[in-house]
């Protein structure tokens, strides 16, 4: 049960959490001496809150975000920016960059360190596995354990055991922005579309819950087992795996489970190799058919001729002839398949691997057979059944697209609204780039009083689509947003630099585009085919090539940005003057 102390972890409150307050608090002071190094000056009680947006784009947007931030820092402006909030792979510098209490000091040293770092392959396949199966023995388990054990892993080069509560030293100092770090709900996202702030999830070193209804938890506690506001069960989220959930959107639903389908592929063929033999027959059948349900869920997704997966599953169901339900229903899907929408035949696979496992994989990845083997090949085999636990669960994940399952921590709490936030033990929470890649709705919440949004998109394809679905965010739920509409956006020839302004209501916005006329004239479409978002790594010179493209972004418009923040501190003085006058007068 809790202690007195853990039950006040939960609340819900419309304001910033007591950490973030104290650390933008701090910050404002190091913003004040940036200003004044710009030659711009303005009273403490005025100094504007701006914010650095990085969206998503895999690899490719956490290099370009690294890029972004060193030209800031080189051109003065890092110091001046108040929040720095991250979508899927912009979460990843971000996370890692925190890591050292005094980044935004040793910007310079660390980008050669995470440079070397991606360029050199410390991956290794056997510990992949081995977080796997220690990951797969928890209720919760999802392809986003997967996904931060084989994919995160291997584009950073680490599996980093620390947890994001650990960087709240690296906030409340106020030498660096306070960072954001966006997610939302798979459950809201799929009723709303992703227009409802309910559906978008923040994560700080202070806090995690949802942003527009003031519903939180401790980061510290996150993940944790909740009832009724009190802690029943502490269990710790490591940052690889929030790396994992807030960049899950790599690709599309069929290159990931490509990628899934080839890790699980080499795991079995590396560990079961030699050990078929010593394994039951129906354990054999239920790891062959699980990999070859994923085939079939390829098929249903592609549109591709499911032939020759169908020949190959009956194949192995035939193995056992006193167990017939699931040949006869792979057989019934096979004769229906092209009649069935792709839906319907995703739908099929979920159910034909249900009854897999209920015939063949009932004990599968349980243990060893007590007794019946000597100590040496009992230890053997038992990391043989981690990895066929690790084969079920994660297909089973794949047939039903199970993402981000964790302990609802408002579960059961009074007094908490609106109620569905508390009738479901499990909250799945997923990349919100799959919403919008881009969180403005994180920033734009009133309480932050947002006054500058330096947006850079390292999207793929429609550079302006981030901006153009935050327009209609604000729009659908009465949000103030500058009107971006009289500006011309051509997606196939942008320009580096777009302002939109509004009244004195809403944030100005600067929106950058990673490629564009102006830093790579005449290439747009080879860099983004060069840089594509599924890639899992590029060449040292690769790397290179695209901080340098992301940095000119922020030092051809040094003057612009300069202006904005400038603009919005004498128009802050001029209201304030207008009150204070305002304030004279009626007192007489």
């Amino acid at each position: 049960m809790a202690t007195k102390d853990e039950v006040h972890h939960v609340h819900q409150s419309p304001g910033l959490s007591e950490g973030e307050v104290k650390a933008t608090h701090k910050r404002r002071e190091k913003v004040l001496m940036c200003l004044e190094t710009l030659g711009i000056y303005c009273e403490q009680n005025n100094v504007p809150n701006i914010v650095v947006l990085g969206s998503g784009g895999g690899l490719r947007a956490m290099i370009a975000l690294l890029g972004t931030l060193m030209e800031l820092k080189k051109q003065n402006f890092l110091d001046a920016v108040m929040y720095l909030c991250g979508v899927s792979g912009s979460t990843w510098c971000m996370s890692l960059l925190y890591e050292n209490g005094k980044w935004s000091e040793k910007l310079m040293s660390l980008e050669e360190e995470l440079c070397e770092s991606l360029s050199n392959s410390s991956w290794h396949l056997g510990k992949a596995e081995e977080y796997l199966e220690e990951l797969s023995k928890d209720e919760n388990y999802s392809l986003t354990d997967f996904w931060a054990a084989c994919f995160v892993y291997q584009i950073l080069q680490q599996f980093d055991e620390n947890e994001l509560a650990d960087h709240s030293e690296a906030v409340e100092t106020g030498v660096n922005p306070y960072p954001i770090y966006a997610a939302v709900d798979k459950e809201k996202l799929s009723e709303k579309g992703g227009n409802f702030p309910g559906t978008w999830f923040e994560f700080t070193p202070h806090s995690a819950g949802y942003t527009a209804l003031g519903a939180f938890v401790s980061t510290r506690y996150f993940g944790s087992e909740f009832e009724k506001g009190n802690l029943k069960k502490k269990k710790k989220k490591v940052l690889c795996y929030m790396q994992g959930l807030w960049g899950s959107a790599i690709g599309s639903m069929e290159e990931n489970i490509k990628f899934i389908r080839d890790i699980l592929g080499r795991l079995v063929q590396l560990r079961l190799r030699t050990l078929f033999v010593v394994l039951e027959r129906d354990t054999v059948i239920a790891c062959q058919a699980n990999l070859l349900l994923l085939d079939l869920q390829l098929c249903a997704i592609s549109g591709s001729d499911p032939k020759e997966v169908f020949e190959k599953l009956r194949s192995v169901l035939s193995d056992d002839k006193e167990k017939t339900a699931s040949i006869k229903l792979c057989t019934a899907i096979h004769n229906t398949w092209a009649m069935k929408t792709r839906e319907e035949r995703m739908a099929s696979c979920a159910e034909l691997g249900e009854q897999i496992e209920k015939e063949f994989g009932g004990h599968l990845g349980q243990g060893i057979p007590q007794g019946k083997l000597p100590p040496s090949q009992a230890v053997l085999l038992g990391s043989v059944w981690g990895l066929l636990r690790v084969v079920s669960k994660t297909v089973q994940c794949v047939l039903t697209w199970k993402w981000g399952t964790t302990h609802n921590f408002l579960y059961k709490s009074p007094n908490i609204k609106p109620s569905y936030l508390v009738e479901n033990k499990i909250i799945s929470l997923i990349d919100a780039g799959l919403a919008i890649n881009s969180a403005y709705p994180l920033v734009l919440q009133a309480q932050r009083q947002t006054d500058l949004i330096i947006s850079f998109d390292f999207s793929s394809g429609d550079p302006f689509e981030t901006i153009k679905k935050a327009a209609s965010y604000c729009q659908e739920n009465h949000i103030p947003f500058p009107n971006i509409k009289d500006q011309k956006m051509d997606e196939n020839n942008p320009s580096d630099c777009y302002i939109f302004r509004g009244d004195k209501s809403c944030p100005t916005v600067m929106h950058f585009p990673l490629f564009n006329n102006v830093n790579c004239s005449g290439e747009i479409e080879d860099y983004r085919k060069r840089f594509s978002t599924f890639r899992m790594s590029f060449p040292g010179e690769a790397i290179k090539d695209l901080l340098k493209k992301a940095g000119l972004n922020v030092s051809n418009n040094r003057a612009k940005i300069r202006n904005e923040i400038n603009r919005l501190v004498l128009s802050s003085r001029t209201k304030e003057l207008q009150k204070r006058v305002f304030v004279s007068f009626y007192t007489r």
